[in-house]
């Protein structure tokens, strides 16, 4: 019946979509705000479904994050004198929340989505090497639901749509749209390539694993270097104040004392 399908359909909902959402909707609504513009693939490459995101409920949160960011500037205002100038800021840092967690959330599915490429080609290779077709080697490495990893996620969401009556190619190029990833979208382009004219598959999987393994080092490469730079800024945020407060400060009052004796 239709009343214990819509009872079974509210179990399953989460937290957000039982009490959030609805509040935020229905206070964006009696304000009047504009809906937020967001983009569907930018949500799907967070790793969130774009049809349980409401464009009024997102404006919502952003407004309700700048009142509490200013609440807080305000208490903290009364606690200490002199505060109110974190007032504003507070209230910016609480309106640009949502944004950098959706931000926060992309990257770090990226990140995994780049740890995961290059095993992912390997095994591939691997059942490609051992005589299987293509579509046989994808199911097999997507064939546990279980399994952790982003990717292989992908590749049974893109098993299911050629299924439905896609072709292979047009199955696998929407991942690297949905992953938002360069290496993924080039690895997925030349085994598409690969796959419509019909040779060099085996091939194609070596050159698409060196070259994924190669990016991989280069961003280590790159991470190990900004590591660097953040330990400066640490230890130059420890002992600059410091060095001018037990140096530079008696020495220019050293030297003012001289000159003006």
């Amino acid at each position: 019946p239709r009343r214990e399908g819509r009872q079974q359909q509210h179990a399953r909902d989460s937290w957000y979509q039982r009490w959030l959402q609805p509040v935020a909707v229905m206070w964006g609504g009696r304000l009047h705000l504009r809906p937020a513009s967001l983009d569907e693939a930018y949500l799907t490459q967070c790793g969130l479904n774009p049809q349980l995101i409401d464009p009024l409920a997102f404006r919502s949160f952003k407004l309700g994050g700048a009142l509490l960011g200013a609440l807080a500037g305000g208490l903290l205002a009364v606690a200490l004198a002199g505060a109110a100038l974190f007032v504003p800021l507070l209230a910016w840092l609480g309106y640009i929340a949502p944004s950098r967690y959706l931000g926060n959330r992309r990257r770090k599915r990226q990140d995994a989505v780049h740890q995961e490429l290059p095993e992912l080609v390997s095994t591939i290779r691997a059942f490609v090497v051992a005589g299987m077709p293509l579509e046989r080697a994808l199911h097999l490495v997507s064939a546990d639901p279980q399994a952790p990893g982003i990717l292989r996620a992908e590749i049974r969401a893109a098993l299911g749509r050629y299924g439905l009556g896609l072709t292979i190619e047009e199955a696998l190029q929407d991942i690297g749209r949905r992953t938002g990833t360069d290496d993924v979208s080039l690895f997925i382009g030349a085994l598409a390539q690969s796959k419509r004219i019909g040779t060099g598959l085996e091939q194609t999987l070596r050159d698409q694993e060196f070259m994924v393994r190669m990016n991989q080092r280069n961003r280590s490469t790159a991470m190990a270097a900004r590591v660097g730079t953040k330990l400066l800024g640490i230890l130059a945020a420890i002992y600059l104040p410091e060095f001018v407060i037990l140096i530079m400060i008696p020495l220019f009052w050293g030297i003012i004392q001289r000159a003006f004796g």
